[in-house]
């Protein structure tokens, strides 16, 4: 078909929506695997991880600490992290391009509860108490490790709760749709 032919821009259009709108549901899938991964991993470590930490002494809990938090930055992870975090975005300003106002709305909303219950808490709690336990010594921890480490297993325990949270609200968003099949 030739771009003169007058019935090519409205087949033009069409494909390019069709493009837009898979890729939208590319992104809105992987949102809700990436929120999924991370609500899983939050709550494995509080429920698993941290109990039996907690019944740890300070020369085996500092270092088995330092660890974790040492392999637990790395590529793969991070990936999983981040997106977490901006794939709900994507698929705001997705739905929004695409004019589904109340599917945008929705997967903002979830994307800002995610980023401040989220990544927001554990920039403000859990970073920093990792970024100060990198340098406790096992023989001569602070008098006040146990309560940096009972804080920070509580932000875990919220941001676990966040993130299981934003993941169901992401799993209903997915299967959202109006009557005739047209998402909102």
């Amino acid at each position: 078909m030739m771009p003169q032919d007058p019935a090519y821009a409205p087949r033009a259009q069409a494909l390019a929506a069709l493009g837009g709108l898979l890729l939208l549901r590319v992104a809105e899938l992987m949102a809700v695997a990436l929120l999924g991964l991370m609500a899983g991993f939050f709550f494995a470590f509080s429920v698993d991880v941290a109990p039996a930490m907690a019944r740890l002494d300070a020369a085996t809990y500092i270092p088995t600490q330092q660890w974790i938090n040492k392999v637990v930055r790395n590529a793969l992870f991070g990936a999983v992290y981040f997106g977490a975090v901006l794939l709900p975005f994507v698929a705001a300003l997705g739905s929004a391009i695409g004019r589904q106002r109340l599917r945008a709305l929705a997967w903002l909303m979830l994307a800002l509860i995610y980023f401040a219950a989220v990544f927001w808490l554990t920039r403000s709690v859990n970073v920093p108490i990792n970024d100060a336990m990198a340098a406790w010594s096992p023989a001569t921890p602070p008098a006040d490790w146990q309560q940096l480490r009972d804080r920070w297993n509580e932000a875990n325990a919220q941001r676990a709760g966040a993130a299981a949270a934003c993941f169901v609200a992401a799993l209903v968003l997915v299967g959202w749709t109006r009557r005739g099949g047209h998402s909102p």
